[in-house]
């Protein structure tokens, strides 16, 4: 299909060169077309040639050493030439053809300054279908490679937030794995519901979470279910997760909260989380009894994250007992 199109955008361009080729021939010898006849049309093919040669030139030289390279000089400095150098080679065919086939002269002086502004008139022509050609060969590069950067910032963007994204901590998987093995025989209900717990949030973890983003009544869903494990594993903690305005319409990236509370939590016996949407403003807050605080590079790696996916969008702040974070999630 791309061939084709290919094929066809030369095919318009040997038209048109044709066209102005033929007509400017024509023009030329509109004095004595009926001594020349049908040789008119050899004239006309000949003077094509001439042009498709330059055309050629223009497309897989000089564009390509040149033009594409940034060289814009030297490629302004050899297309300027070529431009003039065609009228000049038509003058001298001209000149030719009439001296063969025994045709009057309509020029009565090849040497007149007046040939040279005839000249000037004829490359502006020629130069408008060069810089055409041009122009087309500089904007498919130019898309080209703005396609490729835009391809390239893509993964590296979706490589950073990947590398961000918050993960279940090997601490926490460890810690359930063990309490689970303990429970089998004293109490294989409750171990059999923490495996079962643990199995939805890395089912969560590694098939859901691979979409840039998620409704936000989901990842409230795995926060509950994240805590529900902690209490199993812990007797003395609790936790509350307050949410008011409309969790089913908003969305967020996968892990993000998880991310804000892991570390907090170890030494908590306390987590009191909230949620709270008004139009397209998500303000998520989180206070904790734990003398552990979110630490520097946590933090950082979060509001990088942030910054990637809310660009100038988010208001992150933590103090003792409390961390919040306000986001605009409007598209």
């Amino acid at each position: 299909m791309n061939k084709i199109k290919e094929n066809w955008k030369y095919l318009l361009f040997g038209l048109a060169g044709m066209i102005i080729t033929f007509n400017m021939t024509f023009v030329a010898y509109q004095d004595c077309n009926n001594l020349l006849g049908n040789r008119i049309y050899l004239v006309c093919f000949s003077s094509f040639i001439l042009f498709a040669v330059a055309i050629l030139f223009n497309y897989y030289i000089l564009i390509p050493r040149f033009l594409l390279k940034g060289k814009y000089l030297m490629y302004s400095v050899i297309l300027g030439a070529v431009v003039l150098l065609l009228p000049t080679i038509s003058i001298a065919q001209e000149y030719l053809v009439r001296n063969a086939f025994s045709l009057p002269h309509r020029i009565t002086s090849y040497t007149s300054p007046l040939i040279l502004i005839d000249n000037l008139a004829s490359s502006l022509t020629f130069l408008i279908c060069f810089l055409g050609i041009s122009a087309i060969a500089f904007l498919r590069q130019w898309t080209e490679e703005r396609t490729r950067v835009e391809q390239i910032q893509y993964e590296h963007l979706t490589s950073e937030i990947n590398k961000l994204k918050g993960q279940i901590t090997p601490t926490f998987l460890s810690r359930t794995l063990t309490h689970a093995s303990a429970s089998v025989r004293s109490n294989p209900k409750k171990a059999t519901e923490m495996l079962m717990q643990l199995g939805a949030l890395l089912r969560y973890q590694l098939y859901d979470c691979n979409r840039e983003q998620v409704l936000l009544n989901g990842e409230i869903s795995f926060l509950r279910n994240f805590l529900r494990v902690e209490q199993m594993n812990r007797k003395d903690f609790e936790y509350e997760i307050h949410v008011e305005g409309d969790m089913h319409r908003a969305f967020v990236p996968p892990l993000l909260f998880v991310s804000l509370i892991q570390e907090t939590m170890d030494d908590s016996t306390v987590l009191k989380l909230y949620f709270t949407v008004v139009e397209h403003s998500l303000r998520f807050h989180f206070r904790f009894n734990g003398k552990k605080q979110p630490q520097s590079k946590d933090i950082e790696a979060i509001k990088r994250r942030l910054e990637l996916q809310y660009p100038g969008k988010y208001v992150l702040t933590h103090q003792s007992g409390k961390v919040e974070l306000n986001i605009d999630i409007s598209a």
